[in-house]
């Protein structure tokens, strides 16, 4: 370092000065020997004091040398490679032959272990022997290149932004379009729903309206004609007919609204398919005659006894040849076969029905449409019969709900062929008390026997007083429910012999008035028969006037043969009704705690098959539909428990019936729901004989979080 140095030339002298300048801008400073490969630090005033301490002890050393450990200590293993090559000797000779600067970026980690950004800017002088040298300095540009990092940050965050901006106006842009071809859909689908539900009332009208004015013109006439019994005779038939019409109307209307709320169930009982059978037959035997139609029918099964929702097996069967019979024009043939087909389960006998007419048929092309709701090949008007364009998809909701399949096949001016399947559950005989048709009624029993009636409607509490006192009995009326109970905890003993209850009244309906007189002080007051006289008709209905204490169930417009075998029913055994109130008060007390509380009906016998259940009861078991419901627990009570807790859910049913006078069972247990999860539940159930077979009807709460709390 002591080495004697010649004096410079002006120029060289004036450059190297420059130079010393420029090293108070960088950290560290070098003259790099082109020629020697040497390297020495830049001093100002004869210090190195600017230069790492290090490094600095490469002063006048190899420059390849101080390149290689700056590099193996300094620079980051990714970058070492490149470093030692962009800054040999060759590549600075190479990158400042035309004079200009020549930087280089790196990062380098510290004393400290933090990484730094560096620079280091090479340029070609001639040093004091006239040699190509070259100087470098480097610094630290970390604030700099971070600045930076933050500025291109900020941009490809405004460029992502602007990006997603333009994807989400896109995207908005895209959902609008969709949304408009949606609304442009449903537009169309509100608009062919709002023309195919003007079209059902414009046809309910007329249909209304057509059997409305037969009544009118058939009344009138009679009036004109009262003297002439057959002729008035004649009339009352016609009347009747247009009221049966009206009444199948209002059937359909209703049952299609059920329906729709996912309310209709499946309520099985004992059936003997002969009897069935013969009884659709006579039904349509006359009509068929009388129109000069070919009715042929045939039933081949093998097992005849089931089980069997009567009510929706015979309004299917009902539409279907009801329809075969309206649209065959006379001198034509219906024909209805039944016969039982192979089955894959055991206990189930499949039943096949086949419905085939000469009629007017259909186009193939309305085929996909029939079961469609308010949808006619024709209008009323074009075809001259009457319906409401719900028959079809009512019994295509029907056959769905009980498991069965239906096909059709029709050509315009061929004829019409229905297929349905029905799966039904095979049992044994019953006896079962059905009463026969056109059986001679001994009506002197009911001479001097006192009814309390309550109805709030005056017109149909007429009709009622006149018909009972046809018969021989004393009928005193209340205008609504809380009058019932009155004039019930005011009579002595005897004075009423039973209670005709409606159900939709004013101040108090027939379900409270019937639950407060059961609670009447006397037993001859709280004993006394109560029936249910309402056009709350469907099976829910009947199930919550069993529920709430009455004998029995009418539904309205009553027939006048069934009232009066009901009431002799009743009259035979007065106790058959729900003794307790625990149900209802089960039920009020779960749903207070916000439990979810279903109600079902299963057999009291050994198969203890359910024979109805509600909606809230499907969902207890993860079940959207009470079909499904079914379905899924095989219609048995013991297929509803854990089969952990079969055996003592069993044990205890038999416990209480022995100990409890009034059949009133308490249990819990644990269910397995659809979807796997296990719920643990708490019912109540109340036996009650229901005029045919014992019955079990419960009410079921899931009280799985109450248990965890």
């Amino acid at each position: 370092m002591g080495k004697k140095k010649t004096k410079l030339p002006k120029q060289q002298e004036l450059q190297w000065q420059m130079y010393k300048v420029l090293a108070q801008e960088f950290l560290t400073t070098y003259i790099i020997d082109a020629v020697n490969h040497k390297i020495r630090v830049v001093r100002n005033d004869g210090k190195a004091e600017n230069a790492n301490e290090g490094l600095a002890a490469y002063d006048d050393g190899s420059y390849e040398e101080f390149i290689e450990t700056f590099c193996n200590t300094y620079i980051i293993p990714e970058d070492r490679a490149r470093i030692k090559r962009d800054v040999s000797i060759d590549s600075l000779m190479e990158k400042t032959q035309s004079g200009d600067l020549y930087q280089v970026d790196y990062m380098l980690v510290d004393e400290s272990g933090k990484h730094c950004y560096y620079q280091g800017t090479y340029s070609r002088i001639l040093d004091e022997n006239g040699n190509v040298a070259f100087f470098y300095g480097c610094r630290d540009v970390s604030e700099i290149v971070e600045k930076e990092k933050r500025k291109q940050d900020e941009i490809q965050e405004r460029r992502k932004q602007l990006a997603e901006a333009y994807e989400t106006q896109e995207a908005q842009l895209e959902e609008i379009r969709v949304l408009n071809d949606e609304l442009e859909i449903a537009k169309d689908a509100a608009n062919a729903a709002n023309r195919a539900k003007t079209a059902f009332l414009f046809n309910m009208s007329h249909d209304i309206r057509t059997p409305m004015n037969a009544i009118i013109g058939f009344t009138n006439l009679i009036e004109k004609n009262i003297d002439d019994k057959e002729q008035v005779r004649e009339y009352l038939k016609k009347i009747q007919a247009s009221n049966e019409f009206l009444l199948s109307l209002i059937n359909n209307v209703l049952e299609m609204a059920r329906i729709e709320s996912g309310k209709a169930s499946i309520d099985e009982s004992y059936g003997n398919a002969r009897e069935i059978y013969q009884a659709i037959c006579s039904v349509f035997e006359t009509q068929m005659k009388e129109k000069n139609l070919t009715f042929a029918h045939n039933l081949s099964v093998e097992h005849e006894d089931l089980l069997v929702d009567f009510t929706k097996f015979r309004e299917i069967m009902l539409n279907l040849l009801s329809n075969a019979y309206k649209y065959t024009p006379a001198g034509g043939s219906v024909s209805m076969d039944i016969r039982e087909i192979p089955s894959d389960k055991e206990g189930v006998a499949y039943y096949q029905v086949t419905i085939a007419d000469t009629g007017i048929g259909m186009p193939e092309e309305f085929l996909p449409h029939l079961y469609e709701a308010f949808t006619r090949e024709k209008t009323t008007t074009q075809s001259g019969i009457m319906g409401t364009g719900l028959g079809m998809l009512i019994v295509k909701e029907m056959v769905d709900l009980l498991g069965g399949t239906i096909d059709v096949t029709s050509k315009l001016g061929k004829g019409t062929t229905f297929v349905v399947t029905f799966p039904f559950r095979i049992t044994e005989r019953l006896a079962h008390n059905n009463k026969q048709e056109n059986i001679v009624r001994d009506y002197k029993k009911f001479q001097g026997m006192r009814i309390l009636l309550a109805e709030d409607n005056e017109l149909n509490a007429e009709i009622a007083m006149t018909i009972l006192t046809d018969k021989g009995f004393e009928v005193e009326h209340a205008e609504d429910g809380e009058a019932a109970l009155k004039m019930a905890a005011e009579a002595g003993e005897g004075y009423y012999d039973f209670i005709l209850m409606d159900i939709q009244m004013p101040r108090m309906n027939g379900y409270e008035a019937t639950r407060r007189i059961r609670r009447l002080p006397r037993p001859y007051q709280a004993g006394i028969p109560i029936i249910a006289m309402t056009a709350n008709a469907f099976d829910e209905d009947k199930h919550r006037t069993v529920l709430a204490g009455m004998n029995a169930h009418v539904g309205k417009p009553f027939d006048v043969d069934r009232l009066y075998d009901t009431i002799e029913d009743v009259l035979i055994e007065k106790d058959r009704y729900v003794h307790h109130d625990a149900l209802e008060a089960f039920r009020e007390k779960y749903q207070q705690l916000g439990c979810l509380c279903g109600f079902f009906v299963y057999r009291a016998g050994f198969d203890e098959q359910i024979i109805y259940a509600d909606s809230d009861t499907a969902a207890i078991f993860g079940c959207s539909t009470v079909a499904e419901f079914m379905q899924f627990v095989g219609g048995s009570f013991k297929t509803m428990v854990h089969v952990e807790d079969i055996f003592a859910v069993q044990q205890a049913i038999e416990e209480q019936q022995q100990e409890s006078s009034d059949n009133l069972d308490y249990i819990d247990y644990d269910i397995i729901r659809k979807d796997g999860v296990i719920r643990h539940v708490a019912d109540v159930g109340y036996k009650v004989f229901n005029g045919t077979e014992y019955v079990y009807y419960v009410y079921l709460a899931d009280v799985t979080e109450l248990n965890i709390n």
